[in-house]
């Protein structure tokens, strides 16, 4: 084999075909031509270059002028590119650093002015010895199949191949976007020729799919990555949820029947109304009802910090209250704070309001917090290089640090006080934020790995110019006092 670390050394043969490629491009030129080009040191042209003295020019050429590239200019690579791959072989090199110009198909056959047939078959020459500069070589090897067939969209096609992969005995993932399969043909009247009924057509196909064991059904999802190779191919699917239970969903509708919300049917283009919660048509595939949902909620959406408080509450309905207080921290990590001194601008938006007394979220934070377990589980966190400093121990310093130290990187927090805590400590009594509750978040917040330095006022002990040179004294809370 020729090293690959070697300087190019391209050879490019222009291939007569007969009269098929010479009776309109002009090869002799092409051939002289493409010498020209960078990295080309021989360049040739013969009557039949498939044939066995066509190939053994190319295998003699490749060991006499230490050719490490091939281009071949000739008839489709279907028809032939095997064949001069295993002549690369033979001679000694990877075959695929071979790469084939069609001049045939795309030049000679299609193009009747044989000065414009020249120039583009150079133009093609040229752009065949670049690209074969850029090849790798590769290796051919086995490669297990896995058996498994996915096929995307459930509409009548989507359905009828799942079908008949299904009863030839293999496993199908059918992969559709909407909550229902079918398709757009459903929508439809009549079919055409014969104006049978669409729906007649589908709804049987669409039983079979769901009473065959080889087809697993995926609805609402959507493939977000495609990763592996021909046989071997990994999907990732993202799945919208339903929010509802379709282990536990019969598909009576009671649900429906007792829902107050009415929206536009998709399903029906907009000419219709449907509840909020229901299926798109009585004969939809599965028959799991889903809840729609255009926009976040209320209480989420008029959250400063952004929480998902449906998440939490219905965690805390679960009596999940570890889960419920790992939900709240997403976005703010004093939510026993927040449980007790929230101005709870979510209840007053809480659509619950309109019927009856919004629903009690601030105490239900305060609630989750208390009935969490005590031991609050610090995550693993990997280190950074970069560090940063947070001047202030406020409420918004800490909340920035917390987050930054989950990042990776390494907090020093600066505060001009004694303690931690800024306007909660000094600005709200102890019998409306017990001491005890914010040192034990502060505390939790410091114990992901942050350092605290206090009375560190920046100006005094603490100059802007030299922050970076400040070294990092670990702290732990509370404190004893320290004297500046």
């Amino acid at each position: 084999m020729i090293p690959d670390s070697m300087p190019l050394r391209v050879g490019v043969y222009i291939c007569h075909c007969g009269v098929n490629i010479a009776g309109k491009v002009d090869v002799a030129d092409v051939s002289e031509w493409a010498g020209s080009l960078p990295h080309v040191v021989i360049s040739r042209n013969y009557k039949f270059m498939c044939s066995e003295p066509g190939q053994a020019m190319i295998e003699t050429d490749i060991r006499d002028h230490g050719l490490n590239r091939v281009v071949v200019a000739s008839c489709s690579p279907r028809l032939h590119g095997k064949t001069f791959m295993e002549t690369c072989r033979r001679a000694g090199i990877n075959p695929y650093y071979f790469n084939m110009a069609s001049v045939r198909e795309q030049v000679s056959w299609v193009t009747k002015d044989r000065d414009r047939a020249t120039r583009k078959a150079r133009g093609l020459v040229a752009a065949a010895v670049n690209r074969v500069a850029c090849h790798q070589p590769l290796t051919t090897g086995l490669s297990g199949v896995h058996p498994d067939v996915a096929v995307i969209g459930g509409g009548i096609a989507g359905m009828q191949a799942a079908i008949d992969i299904g009863n030839a005995g293999l496993t199908v993932h059918l992969i559709e976007k909407d909550s229902t399969i079918g398709g757009h043909m459903l929508q439809f009247d009549k079919t055409f020729p014969t104006l049978d009924c669409a729906a007649c057509i589908g709804t049987p196909k669409m039983v079979e799919v769901a009473q065959n064991s080889h087809i697993a059904l995926h609805t609402l999802s959507r493939v977000t990555e495609v990763s592996g190779f021909v046989g071997n191919f990994t999907l990732n699917i993202t799945e919208k949820p339903r929010y509802v239970n379709a282990d536990l969903c019969t598909g009576c509708g009671e649900c429906a029947t007792a829902c107050p919300v009415s929206i536009p049917s998709a399903w029906d283009m907009g000419l219709s109304d449907r509840k909020a919660i229901g299926r798109s048509f009585p004969q939809a595939i599965p028959i799991t009802f889903q809840i729609e949902k255009a926009r976040t909620a209320p209480c989420t959406r008029t959250c400063p910090a952004g929480i998902n408080v449906q998440g939490y509450v219905q965690l805390a309905k679960q009596e999940k209250y570890d889960q419920a207080l790992a939900l709240i921290m997403e976005k703010a990590p004093f939510p026993g704070v927040l449980g007790r001194v929230c101005p709870h601008p979510c209840e007053t938006a809480c659509a619950r309001g309109e019927t009856e007394r919004p629903v009690a979220i601030r105490l239900l934070k305060r609630y989750v917090s208390d009935m969490a377990s005590p031991a609050r589980k610090i995550p693993d966190i990997v280190d950074k290089e970069e560090t940063v400093a947070v001047i202030g121990a406020g409420p918004a310093g800490l909340t920035a640090a917390y987050f930054l130290r989950l990042r990776g990187y390494r907090i020093t927090v600066f505060e001009a006080s004694g303690r931690a805590g800024g306007m909660l400590r000094a600005g709200i009594p102890a019998y409306r934020l017990p001491r005890n509750i914010l040192d034990r978040e502060i505390q939790y917040i410091l114990d992901h790995g942050i350092d605290l330095r206090l009375h560190a006022c920046l100006g005094k002990e603490v100059e802007l110019p030299g922050l970076k040179d400040q070294a990092s004294v670990p702290c732990t809370w509370p404190p004893e006092p320290i004297a500046p």
